[in-house]
């Protein structure tokens, strides 16, 4: 028998009205989301690297990616899609076989690559808030390969959005998606903003509340960065612990 999309998607209705299954579909990232006055509007960026490791001090970035869009900065409400940006940068080792098991990109993949750092400048123009699925890890990275990152205000979807209060027993992106019923491609740059976009969009389980208004509320309240100095290396898992 031959299966067109129409007859897959009665099939998913039909799994989905049954306790036992649980369907889940291929994420269509939108363009267009709310109809807002233009005077109203906010420009905002939602960003993703991919690195050669996991240590903020001494691992590369090799791919970025950042969705520009208009939203409105009292309901977290995004308008539109502005743009898109990724590029691909070549890092100064060869990237470990571990990292690429998880994002698949290989060191063919970005011989001879450099992200523009004029075009990321032009991108940011204007923008008030940058937004990262823990913003710690990227905004380390970003502000150490593009000092411009330094200038601008961050949100953390990650930790700036009470997902267990929220219903949500995860903060992992994918999970947090499969939660709002899709799937994508994980683990690429441009993929996850997408995603993350979507999920900003989304009304949480518990509150009703878009997660972009949980950031933007954050960003109303004073933040403090603090540097241990000095401190001895055997402290160094006392500190993390406090944060």
């Amino acid at each position: 028998m031959k299966i067109n999309n129409m007859n897959l998607e009665n099939i998913a209705i039909q799994l989905e009205a049954h306790p036992d299954y649980k369907v889940l579909r291929r994420l269509v990232p939108r363009k267009q989301f709310f109809d807002i006055p233009t005077a109203d509007l906010k420009r905002g960026v939602i960003i993703d690297t991919e690195t050669t490791g996991v240590d903020t001090a001494k691992d590369e970035i090799i791919e970025i990616g950042m969705i520009l869009f208009d939203y409105d900065p009292i309901t977290g409400q995004a308008c539109r899609v502005i743009d898109t940006y990724c590029e691909l940068e070549q890092p100064s080792k060869p990237i470990p076989l571990e990292t690429t098991l998880v994002h698949g990109i290989t060191d063919d993949m970005v011989q001879g690559k450099r992200i523009d750092d004029n075009k990321v400048a032009e991108f940011l123009s204007n923008v008030e808030l940058v937004v990262a699925h823990n913003s710690s890890f990227d905004r380390a990275l970003l502000e150490r390969r593009l000092p411009i990152f330094k200038t601008l205000s961050w949100g953390c979807s990650f930790k700036e959005i009470p997902w267990r209060n929220e219903g949500i027993g995860s903060q992992k992106l994918d999970y947090i998606l499969s939660q709002f019923g899709f799937f994508h491609e994980a683990h690429r740059a441009e993929a996850d903003c997408l995603a993350l976009l979507e999920v900003l969009q989304r009304p949480l389980p518990g509150s009703g509340r878009l997660g972009l208004s949980w950031i933007l509320d954050a960003q109303r309240q004073p933040v403090y960065r603090v540097w241990a100095t000095g401190s001895p290396f055997d402290n160094k898992d006392q500190l993390k612990a406090l944060g």
